[in-house]
């Protein structure tokens, strides 16, 4: 299994049905914040910030690290395999750090066990519930 940036030209179609996909820890895919053109210029200005982990020509997960300077987040983190869940993640974690954080954040569906029991097998300690507010903007 290889781990590496997204890829515009070639990735998008996999990497948007692990999104579309709700028994990937993703089933969140929104056009406005995932569409090919939004992808593609994110990886151009942050060719780190979107990973993929591949192996015989498959995308099995991605994860795309969203860093302002002052925190990191994990976004969109769909996977349909448990090593590479591992494997991506470790590489986001060594980016992160490199990156001058000690802490990164992830958002998860209020109630669903599956995400809790993923991110604490990962490491994470479950925080408050939140509730998001968005406003589409015409």
């Amino acid at each position: 299994m290889i781990i590496r940036n997204y890829s515009p030209e070639t990735d998008y179609e996999e990497v948007s049905s692990l999104y579309k996909d709700s028994s990937t820890f993703g089933g969140q895919f929104d056009n406005n914040r995932d569409s090919q053109e939004r992808l593609e210029k994110l990886s151009e200005n942050k060719p780190e910030c979107i990973l993929v982990a591949e192996k015989d020509n498959k995308i099995l997960a991605t994860l795309t690290i969203f860093e302002d300077g002052r925190t990191v987040w994990l976004y969109r983190f769909a996977s349909v395999d448990k090593k590479a869940t591992d494997e991506i993640y470790k590489k986001a974690e060594d980016i992160i750090k490199s990156l001058g954080h000690t802490q990164v954040l992830v958002y998860a569906p209020s109630g669903n066990s599956d995400f809790v029991e993923r991110y604490e097998s990962l490491g994470f300690t479950k925080g408050n519930d939140f509730t998001a507010f968005y406003k589409d903007l015409d």
